[in-house]
């Protein structure tokens, strides 16, 4: 779009012209112009902008602000910028009285009048229904009479509280409906509440009765009247109050609107629970608007599952009796269970029901959920509403969606939205209710303009009198209204909120520590209070984390009081005895200190995520299924026998080789998968889940053939700027004597006709567009023009390795994916009595690590085949690459749950480790410099067996620890700090990112992860890091930790960066890591005589790309393990742009490096070394230093059973 502010249009040589931008260019998002008009003292103002993020009313309403502001600045040059208006009149207009225009008359009633009202109306009608049991309107209000007698008996009266503490049941209705008719306000209370919680509510209430049941447990302060509902004396007492409807006598004082309804009781910041009191006028009002809106019959039913203590259940009890529909009471607990409730809705005939977002989303996945054909409309407010879950509901039920939203102090809900028609990145809250106006104020209270930005203000009939003995609290939310009639209120909410065009408002989060948690408004400062209330503890910090979508869990983290060892698990028991079950923290970390920002405020970025998983130990095979997979570790492992409870990677197993483990057994006729084997990581416990495949497993052949979505790695490499068509990975290996070149053509067509992505090549729906690929037909590929033949006979091994370094760079040259050329084999042909070499480069876009040892075991097979006239036996076919692809896509929209995570590490303050920040346009791939050691090979072995075994870790966890401290060591030597947390791109093979099943255990393509991992060795003593001591065991324990968090959700990264347009752009605003890893696994090298179609050992898996393509990171460490005829050995390649660190900086950092992993395998020999961290154990959870406890006072004998 383009706009720009009015003027008369120019004229050339007398005759009307229109003025066109030709040199802007693309605009990204917006841009803004100011210059001299062609009129004499006239301004112009242009802005263009992005047509997928602005409408020309956005743009039109841009420069009428802008024009507005610069008027006013003008007219009043001494005022302060903050305190110019913004806003046009028009608009100003339309956020504060247009789309607040809600005004409506309604009755000056209570909520039991109108109750005996509908009563008077239809007496018969079923009112309530409770497990199978019916009460008319006639039998719940003749009920609710007796019980208004009795209270006022007891003193019950306007102004006074009544506390009910009942299980949902039928008497809980008639209860609150009792109270309510003597002119006395409800305070629920949930009977499972902490003893402690029940206290301060009764204390803080002061209510003149308590309405409960004999096992409750819940005791009243002495002065306060128990009243037991199913105690004989009580019964007996109700049976001689009379039924009818109360008299105005009667009552202490007449019923008014503006008399409290209920008190209902919140979180609140200061350890203790805060009660919101709330007007009838106020319920009322609300109520009766969405009978408006909604319009039940006589026919609905609604179902009553929110806990009483929760504002959603005012609705949920109170709107069908109001309108003689009928209330279906949950069983006590019901709400929990989704089976139950879809039960309950079908059995019922329910046709109105309220979720929270998060249960909703839980509803969904239940298989009985789409049998509620009956409901008629759903309701949902409590929380955010995910636009997955609208989507997903969408598929499962064919319904009305409304979403609604409200604080508890304004009357349970202020707005609403139907979900109807496309979605955007998130589900609006939609326009105000009846007599409410919704304010979006920025800090000096002036309105927001529309899509800005700012704090929610709510006003009008709803609003609630205020917190109950708290009169500080009250004045401090409860604000005075410049925009209402004198002496009118405004309640802030702390929600941060905009406009939209439409005239909807748009929930984007809090701008405090307040959160909600299954529909329940929590402040973590009060979880904080409890836990720091401990006599051990020193101080806590409180966050809470989502693991999945709608699934928060609440994590506390403390440190100890001076010489105090607290058990987490203590601590929860404690905080248990004040906190509800939803605020108890799910875990809690004791931690040496609070991570601190520099201006001395907590960091909660910084704070850990624990995580647990499983374990396991030793014994020969039972059955044939263990049988079969004790071989397939061993032969992947190269060891000699495996038993049923070796761990996998204690042998050395890594995950790169788990995939061979996948790809072994598929072929052997086993089905597991990567996850399968990191979860389980034994045969003991893998053979159990293993499934007998068939061939009916597999996709049909055809599958992979078609367009191909964008990737996270695609979008990743198209992003470095520069040409990519050279980026490639190659493989030299020896062919055997006596191969021809009509047999390695036949070979190659049948290893390209099995592998799609061999025939795949790159395309754009428009020259700005993101590429995608795109697999052809079997046939589509002239394999015959790819190979080239080169005569080396008579060649010395020097000259014949010369050539083939040479013939690398002609190959990749002649690499053109976007025609389709995305491989080049060369064969340096020795002669018929001699073994050859052949090199191949593939395009990086159509292969990985793991890829390379499925193709060169099927270049082989099919090699031998084609020497031997046979048909060739190649891998067996699993998922395809575009079948992979697609499912990506839309997992893209249930990665959100982490963004957490990655913005919390990429957030990490990280000073510039080279001589200035990478530049991917100046610091090019010409401009790259490499070194390559090798560690010795025993210390290998040690870092490949012996230190994995002692610590229950893999090889890359070690590698990690082993960086992060070398990292750590060689900034501090020059000066960069003395942090020890370092941010690493850690590249992962990508295999294991699809839920099961997903077999690509043979399937070939990049499919290889990237993801940020900020990893903290912790505070550690150097001097004992290079004597192997006992820090660098901690620091590798820790780090372990650190991998497995980052590791369990690593593809969702890409998913978040690349492929959810709501979430890339703020994950590219943030600062990319410094340093590249990758561990590619285990090779095979093969010495001069070794084996056919096995690696040059001078060569091996080699990369490259453009001259002028952008390098992706400061520091490249490319790690590979390879395993020669003397011995495996650890060999690393690093790569650096020339300009940002000179050769000895990087050799010194490879070098610490070295010397780290050769102290830690130092440890590993040591006897007291090793043990387990708390991802090790499935059963039981345990902090490091509770199992370190263990481990020291059981010794041989921890994890024996």
């Amino acid at each position: 779009w383009s706009t720009s502010s009015p003027r008369p249009p120019p004229r050339l040589a007398g005759h009307p012209a229109s003025a066109h931008p030709l040199t802007n260019g693309p605009v990204p998002d917006l841009a803004l112009t100011i210059a001299p008009d062609t009129h004499p003292g006239r301004l112009r103002v242009d802005i263009h902008a992005n047509p997928a993020l602005y409408t020309h009313d956005d743009l039109t309403n841009h420069l009428t602000r802008l024009h507005h502001f610069i008027n006013n600045l003008a007219a009043n040059p001494q005022q302060p910028l903050n305190r110019s208006e913004l806003l046009a009149p028009a608009e100003r207009a339309q956020v504060l009285e247009e789309w607040n225009d809600t005004a409506r008359d309604i009755p000056h009633g209570t909520l039991p009048v109108l109750f005996e009202q509908q009563v008077a109306r239809t007496p018969d009608a079923v009112a309530v229904v409770f497990e199978g049991v019916e009460l008319s309107y006639r039998e719940v209000n003749e009920r609710a009479n007796q019980l208004a007698r009795l209270l006022l008996e007891q003193g019950a009266g306007p102004e006074r509280f009544v506390a009910v503490a009942l299980p949902r049941s039928a008497d809980l209705v008639v209860a609150l409906l009792a109270v309510l008719k003597t002119g006395a306000a409800y305070v629920p209370i949930a009977p499972d509440y902490p003893a402690d919680r029940i206290a301060h509510i009764l204390d803080d209430a002061g209510p003149m009765a308590v309405i409960t049941v004999e096992d409750s447990g819940v005791e009243p302060p002495a002065d306060t009247a128990r009243i037991v509902l199913d105690g004989p004396a009580t019964q007996e007492a109700l049976d001689a109050q009379a039924s009818g409807d109360l008299a105005e006598a009667e009552r202490l004082a007449p019923l008014q609107a503006d008399a409290p309804a209920y008190v209902i009781y919140t979180s609140g910041s200061t350890g203790r629970p805060k009660g919101v009191v709330v007007e009838h006028r106020g319920i009322v009002n609300r109520l009766l608007w969405m009978q408006d809106r909604f319009g039940l019959a006589a026919d609905d039913r609604v179902l009553q599952k929110t806990p009483s203590g929760f504002d959603v259940s005012v609705w949920e009890f109170f709107w069908p009796l109001l309108v003689g529909a009928g209330l279906v009471v949950a069983r006590p607990g019901g709400h929990r269970d989704p089976a139950y409730v879809a039960e309950v809705i079908a059995e019922q005939r329910v046709t109105t029901v309220h979720f929270v977002p998060s249960m909703l989303q839980v509803f969904l996945q239940e298989p009985a959920a789409a049998g509620c054909e009956g409901l008629r409309r759903v309701v949902c407010s409590g929380e955010a509403l995910p636009p997955e879950v609208v989507e997903r509901f969408r598929q499962v039920l064919d319904v009305p969606l409304f979403n609604l939203y409200g604080p508890t102090e304004a009357s349970v809900d202020v707005s609403w939205w139907e979900c109807q028609g496309p979605l955007g990145a998130t589900v609006p809250i939609g326009r105000p209710v009846w007599n409410t106006q919704l304010y979006v104020l920025d800090a000096g209270l002036a309105p927001a303009p529309v899509g800005v930005a700012g704090e929610l203000y709510i006003a009008g009939t709803q609003l609630a009198r205020g917190y109950h003995h708290r009169p500080d609290l009250t004045a401090e939310r409860f604000v005075a209204n410049p925009y209402g009639a004198p002496g009118s209120r405004m309640y802030r909410t702390g929600d941060l909120v905009r406009w939209n065009t439409a005239g909807e408002i748009e929930y984007l989060g809090r701008v405090d520590d307040q959160v909600k948690i299954r529909g329940f408004r929590i402040e973590l400062g009060e979880i904080e209070s409890v836990l720091a209330a401990h006599p051990d503890i020193a101080q806590a910090a409180v966050i809470v984390r989502e693991d999945r979508p709608g699934d928060k869990r609440i994590v506390g983290y403390v440190v100890p009081a001076p010489g105090a060892v607290p058990d987490p698990q203590a601590l929860r028991a404690d905080a248990a005895k004040s906190l509800p079950d939803y605020m108890v923290p799910s875990t809690v970390m004791v931690l040496d200190v609070l991570p601190l920002t520099p201006n001395g405020k907590l960091d909660r970025r910084e704070l850990p995520t624990p995580e647990f998983t499983a374990s396991a130990s030793g014994r020969a095979p039972r059955t044939p299924h263990e049988e079969i997979l004790c071989q397939v570790f061993a032969e992947v492992l190269g060891v000699d026998g495996v038993g049923i409870d070796d761990n996998f990677f204690e042998l050395g197993g890594d995950s790169i080789l788990a995939i061979q483990v996948v790809r072994r057994a598929g072929q052997a006729g086993l089905g597991i998968t990567p996850k399968d084997l990191f979860q389980l990581r034994n045969v003991r416990d893998l053979a159990p889940v293993a499934t007998v495949v068939t061939d009916a497993a597999a996709e049909d052949v055809d599958a992979g053939i078609g367009e191909v979505p964008a990737t996270p790695m695609m979008r990743w490499l198209f992003e470095r700027g520069g040409p990519v068509g050279r980026f490639h990975q190659a493989m030299a290996v020896h062919t055997p004597a006596g191969l021809t070149l009509d047999d390695l053509r036949a070979a190659l067509r049948s290893v390209v006709a099995h592998h799609d992505m061999l025939r795949t090549r790159v395309v754009r729906s428009a020259p700005d567009a993101v590429p995608a690929l795109e697999v052809r037909g079997r046939a589509a590929v002239d394999v015959d023009e790819r190979i080239s033949r080169i005569d080396v006979r008579g060649l010395s091994d020097d000259e014949v390795h010369a050539l083939t370094r040479a013939e690398l760079d002609a190959s990749a040259r002649r690499l053109d994916p976007e025609a389709g050329v995305v491989f080049d084999v060369t064969w340096c042909d020795a002669g018929p009595s001699a073994r050859g070499r052949l090199l191949w480069v593939v395009h990086h876009l159509a292969v990985d690590g793991v890829s390379w040892r499925i193709l060169l075991a099927d270049l082989a097979a099919a090699a031998q085949a084609a020497a031997s006239g046979t048909a060739p036996s190649l891998s067996r076919r699993g998922m395809s690459y575009r079948t992979w692809a697609t499912r990506n896509q839309e997992l893209a929209q249930e990665a959100l749950v982490d963004l957490s995570l990655w913005t919390s590490a990429l957030k990490a303050e990280e000073q510039s480790l080279g001589s200035r920040a990478l530049d991917p346009a100046r610091d090019t791939v010409s401009t790259l410099r490499d070194i390559t050691l090798s560690l010795p090979e025993a210390t290998t072995a040690d870092l490949l067996t012996t230190v994995p075994t002692a610590f229950h870790a893999t090889v890359q966890d070690a590698l990690l620890a082993g960086l992060t401290l070398a990292v750590s060591d060689w900034r501090r030597r020059r000066g960069l700090g003395q942090g020890t947390a370092v941010l690493v791109d850690v590249e992962g093979h990508g295999r294991d990112s699809l839920p099961a099943p997903a077999d690509l255990s043979s399937t070939v393509g990049w499919f290889t992860s990237l993801y940020p991992m900020l990893l903290d060795a912790g505070e550690v003593d150097w001097s004992d890091v290079w004597a192997g001591g006992a820090d660098l065991g901690r620091s590798l324990k820790w780090i372990k930790e650190q991998v497995r968090e980052y590791s369990e959700k690593g593809s969702g990264f890409g998913r978040l960066r690349y492929l959810r347009p709501e979430t890339e752009a703020e994950l590219a605003a943030l600062p990319a890591p410094q340093i590249g890893f990758n561990y590619l696994g285990r090779f095979d090298v093969s010495s001069g005589t070794g084996d056919d179609w096995t690696a040059v050992p001078e060569f091996g898996l080699v990369g490259g790309g453009d001259l002028g393509m952008g390098a992706a990171h400061a520091i490249e460490v490319d790690a590979v393990t390879e395993n020669r005829a003397d011995g495996a050995r650890l060999t690393v390649k690093w790569t650096w742009p020339n300009a940002l660190f000179t050769d000895a900086e990087v050799r010194d950092l490879a070098e610490t490096w070295f010397r780290v992993l050769g102290a830690l395998a130092a440890h590993g020999q040591r006897p007291d070394a090793g043990g387990h961290t708390p991802s090790d154990l499935s059963l039981v959870e345990l902090s490091q230093s509770e199992i370190d406890d263990f481990e020291d006072e059981l010794g041989s004998e921890w994890g024996t059973w």
